[in-house]
């Protein structure tokens, strides 16, 4: 902004100052997934799925005894859909450790990527070609 147009913004805004130059930014490092933090976070979420099952089943209890006493379609229903996500939930904890076992794989085992150059004529690395075909 122009130094002008600056100076009418803080007349009107009844501020006093001056432009603050704004310096480089300095870019956050990347920050790589350590194993640690991988066990943590699996331990966590795992033992949040834990909870979520072992709450739902001692909810699934009261909710059976409450339709069998009540004979209602409707708590038939409710518990039906508890069934359900109970059985989605330990689907999700499943596949909470097939996840951490791919992500420790690729962290331990990182893939190896070698790019070959050749640098050349066409004609040079047509004759390298036929030799080696010959062979």
């Amino acid at each position: 902004m122009k130094k002008t147009t600056v100076e009418k913004l803080n007349k009107v805004l009844d501020v006093t100052g001056d432009l603050i130059p704004i310096g480089n930014k300095k870019k956050s490092p990347d920050v790589e997934m350590t194993e640690t933090d991988l066990t943590s976070d699996y331990d966590f979420s795992r033992d949040q799925y834990h909870t979520l099952v072992n709450k739902g089943n001692e909810a699934l209890d009261e909710l059976l005894a409450v339709a069998k006493e009540s004979e209602s379609a409707r708590a038939y229903e409710v518990a039906a859909m508890l069934i359900r996500n109970l059985s989605d939930t330990t689907k999700e904890l499943l596949t909470l450790q097939k996840t951490k076992k791919e992500i420790e794989k690729d962290v331990k085992d990182p893939h190896t990527v070698n790019n070959s150059l050749f640098i050349g004529s066409t004609k040079e690395l047509q004759d390298l070609l036929l030799e080696k075909k010959k062979t």
